[in-house]
């Protein structure tokens, strides 16, 4: 806590508290000790551990307004000594141990870590001072050829220069009954129709007609469930998180608990093959060789098979791919379900949520139930839920294209966020249609700005790019999925090379 003279902390002492179990994470040259926050941090430990050992400046800020910065300063614990930060390169960054082989995959580990004081006791009876080595295994890889620290850091600090005039020009300001009156017309215009050609139907394409104006608003409304994840709509958690679960789990049968948790931690390992969920969707998509390693998932805690069915799925995605976005929502069911099951943390939200599942489910039945026919009911949820799958395709085209390289810690918060995501190119009156994800590149780098704001702040953010001279991706709807099924075919090709190579070599083993 920030209490009279904070004690200076060295990047030695840093690691050899981390290595002790304390999380330890950097915000403008003060240090940040979050153990006991983790079970409690509403984005998930793990958007905390990622960040363990590094200067979390640039996340900390785009994802929380200023009185929860002067909150988290209870959490300080000291502050890094000035030789370890420099104006032209900032913080030699650790290896968060959430990303090394040591990782046990257990957050709940770091509840039982020794007090701050005793290990700061402790490090000074072993004589560390300053000529303790950082343990190896948080001690980073030395830059990529690709990735400049020096330029990288000028980055960062353009960067909050640009968040600065992001916030001075008042685009952060939530203005909800203006923002969303047309939307709410819209939403309600949808449901209307959904109900009419329900409860006047007599013929089968009244009842799909339905369904479709189901899927429809289903489809608009979970914009708002993204909006309320992001707090874009009060800007309160407490507000947008109860309005999430509104939508998403009474009027959706989804967790917003999961997606907050899903996709915080997307938002800060974008496009990472090992950390990021948000693109590991084996074994029936994989969009880099990466997955050929059967790689440990430290989001899914498990590992990602590379075996007999995924060989076959993944040789096929891009043929598959339209299809398996149809029906994408059964998956979301499941991954809502197994998050409520097993991983939120038990409590108010959690129980809401249970209830508001609950309650789809009743409704959704006696709804399918009013139907005459079991064909027609079957024939009622596929296309309510396949009408759903633009947003499928809208999610994934943003990074499925993107690059998946690992480049290492050294890269600045901006430069991975305009390296992983692209933007798709639409005029303003069809903003609707994509409720804000064809903006993703402004999206990733402000996650808390209103959507209706994302177009005044893409003008700032592509000046940004050019100043900075990073490529801005940006493509229509159509060549972004010509690039997405590009990559799948891609891959797809290469999972059949590997096949004729493993196959004519068995056959020359047989032949010896």
């Amino acid at each position: 806590m920030l209490t009279g003279e904070l004690q200076t902390l060295s990047r030695d002492q840093i690691a050899f508290l981390i290595a002790q179990g304390h999380v330890l994470v950097l915000h403008r040259q003060l240090v940040y000790r979050l153990n006991a926050w983790l079970a409690r941090h509403p984005g998930g430990p793990l958007a905390i551990l990622h960040f363990v050992g590094r200067d979390a400046c640039d996340e900390i800020e785009a994802y929380h307004p200023e009185p929860t910065l002067r909150r988290m300063r209870h959490f300080v614990v000291g502050k890094v000594d000035a030789s370890e930060y420099t104006d032209e390169l900032g913080w030699k960054p650790l290896v968060p141990p959430v990303q090394s082989l040591a990782w046990s995959g257990k957050a709940d580990a770091y509840q039982s870590t020794p007090t701050f004081a005793a290990s700061l006791a402790q490090y000074e009876r072993r004589g560390a001072g300053d000529s303790t080595p950082v343990p190896p295994q948080l001690e980073p890889e030395a830059p990529r050829s690709s990735i400049s620290p020096e330029r990288e850091h000028k980055i960062s600090l353009a960067y909050r220069a640009l968040h600065d005039q992001v916030i001075a020009a008042g685009l952060y300001d939530p203005k909800p009954l203006k923002n969303y009156r047309w939307e709410l017309l819209r939403y309600g215009a949808l449901f209307a129709s959904f109900v009419y050609f329900y409860t006047t139907a007599t013929a089968t394409w009244q009842y799909l007609l339905s369904a479709f104006s189901l899927g429809l608003f289903w489809h608009q409304v979970t914009f708002v469930v993204h909006d309320a994840g992001h707090m874009e709509i009060t800007g309160s958690h407490r507000w947008d998180r109860l309005l999430g679960i509104c939508i998403a789990d009474f009027i959706g049968g989804l967790s917003v608990g999961w997606w907050c948790d899903n996709h915080d931690v997307h938002h800060i390992v974008t496009n990472d093959t090992q950390h990021d969920p948000d693109i590991q969707h084996m074994p029936f998509f994989a969009i880099s060789p990466n997955f050929f390693k059967s790689m440990r998932s430290t989001y899914y805690d498990r590992i990602m098979e590379y075996d007999a069915p995924a060989r076959f799925f993944v040789s096929i995605q891009h043929k598959l791919y339209f299809l398996v976005m149809m029906f994408g929502r059964f998956n979301l069911f499941a991954l809502s379900y197994t998050f409520l099951a097993t991983k939120a943390p038990r409590g108010f939200y959690r129980n809401l949520e249970m209830t508001g599942i609950a309650f789809f489910w009743i409704w959704f039945s006696l709804l399918l139930k009013g139907i005459p026919t079991t064909g027609l009911r079957i024939a009622f949820v596929m296309v309510a839920f396949a009408t759903t799958s633009p947003l499928h395709v809208q999610i994934v085209l943003s990074h499925f294209a993107m690059s998946t390289e690992d480049v290492g810690l050294y890269e600045s918060f901006a430069s991975r966020q305009i390296r992983t995501t692209m933007d798709v190119e639409c005029p303003a009156y069809l903003d609707f249609l994509h409720g804000g994800l064809h903006m993703q590149v402004t999206h990733h780098l402000f996650p808390r700005l209103p959507r209706h704001n994302l177009r005044a702040a893409n003008a700032l953010v592509r000046q940004f790019c050019k100043d900075q001279d990073l490529r801005y991706h940006i493509y229509t709807f159509s060549e972004g999925n010509s690039r997405v099924l590009g990559v799948l075919r891609d891959v797809a090709n290469q999972v059949e090379v590997m096949t004729k190579v493993a196959s004519a070599h068995a056959k020359g083993e047989i032949e010896h």
